[in-house]
């Protein structure tokens, strides 16, 4: 049905904004020359996007509940195109962070509904599909942009920040093609918005996010302990997102396959790209594990995703994946102090290996608890037959 497929793409072209903050990187270099800014100050632009988009995530998720989703997402495109493209025009880096705050702002509140608007329109195997697109859709925009904003900034430095101007198509897609989703009403048997099986789920994905950005904090360091350079550990970075853009794409025919067994598989996945990474002693080798850190990312956001809004009331779904991608910012941007910490407290502050080793060891843990649950629910679902 082609107006179905409008509506999908309308929904995902959401997601494929979702991480645009931080792909402004490879041209984070040549903007702090034109500015007169050093790396480590130029890094403030991301940081500051990312840190401002946390609250408003939370902020989001609240007023999902009783204003209407098409204004909150009218006001976060607004935003974040303001946000976005401002830098463009004045060559100042005050300017420029007030309006990465902006653009951290505007993230913030339409992040959210990139999964709230797939459990307000879909159900059963559509809705696992979306839930694996939208996946997909934010590799698909790291991809394209990352690329797009390093060739922008080799031709002039401000034309770097026109990859944001993306968000025009988005919001012209919203404002034409997607219908202003039924608020549900809450009922009294639904419960509180916030349970503990909610709870549970979010500071679950809040330590893997704490995990998972080990592979960008270390990568770069690791392959030139390994005879790499920067173009090297940029194909690593490429091969773990697009095998992440993939494993969405399959995400739902994978549960379907795997069922109780989807959580301990797709951890232990992560186990051993973890580890393959530790270990290596070759570029290929670490290429191997990176590619299955991939896999494992890819199908484990959105089964997190998936798990939350089924774990809240049918009134606030768009809330609990605002808690959940809230959770998942918080612990990506708390993740760099709490590795050196990590790598401090055994003297291996600087041995990214070492990190990846520990990480492995940690998501063993996790795998364990897994199988447990797993064993735990399907013991349950007999004795209920019984």
């Amino acid at each position: 049905m082609k107006g179905n497929k409008v509506l999908k793409l309308s929904i995902l072209s959401i997601s494929f904004l979702m991480m645009l903050r931080l792909t402004i990187s490879p041209a984070l270099s040549v903007i702090g020359a034109a500015v007169d800014k050093d790396a480590t100050e130029m890094q403030i632009m991301v940081i500051v996007a990312s840190v401002v988009a946390i609250p408003f995530g939370f902020i989001s998720g609240i007023l999902s509940r009783n204003v209407k989703t098409k204004t909150i997402l009218y006001i976060g495109l607004i935003l974040y195109l303001i946000g976005g493209i401002g830098p463009m025009f004045v060559a100042n880096f005050t300017f420029m962070i007030v309006c990465r705050a902006l653009l951290g702002a505007g993230t913030g509140l339409f992040l959210p509904f990139a999964a709230g608007l797939i459990a307000d329109f879909y159900t059963g195997e559509e809705f696992n599909m979306m839930i694996g697109l939208q996946s997909a859709a934010v590799a698909v925009g790291n991809i394209i942009t990352s690329a797009l904003a390093g060739v922008l900034a080799s031709i002039n430095w401000r034309l770097s920040f026109l990859i944001y101007a993306f968000a025009i198509i988005s919001f012209f897609l919203v404002a034409f093609n997607i219908p202003e989703p039924e608020k549900k009403e809450k009922k009294k048997e639904e419960g509180k918005a916030f349970n503990g099986k909610m709870l549970f789920i979010c500071i679950a994905i809040f330590i893997y996010a704490i995990i998972y950005f080990a592979f960008f904090g270390f990568i770069s360091y690791v392959v030139d302990e390994l005879g790499g350079n920067a173009a090297q550990s940029g194909l690593a970075s490429m091969v773990m997102t697009l095998l992440s853009l993939i494993a969405g794409i399959i995400f739902s025919k994978t549960i379907t396959v795997l069922k109780r067994a989807s959580l301990p598989i797709i951890l232990l996945i992560n186990v051993i790209g973890f580890y393959v990474m530790s270990q290596a002693s070759s570029f290929g080798v670490l290429v191997i594990g990176a590619a299955l850190v991939g896999i494992g990312f890819g199908l484990l956001m959105p089964y997190g995703t998936k798990r939350v809004i089924e774990a809240a009331p049918a009134s606030a779904g768009t809330f609990a994946n605002g808690m959940y991608m809230t959770f998942v910012n918080v612990g990506t941007a708390i993740s760099p102090m709490l590795l050196a910490v990590t790598g401090a407290i055994f003297g291996r502050q600087n041995d990214g290996q070492f990190i990846w080793f520990v990480s492995a060891i940690a998501l063993v843990i996790g795998t364990i608890i897994s199988v447990i649950l797993a064993f735990v629910k399907s013991k349950d679902s007999v004795e209920e037959r019984a």
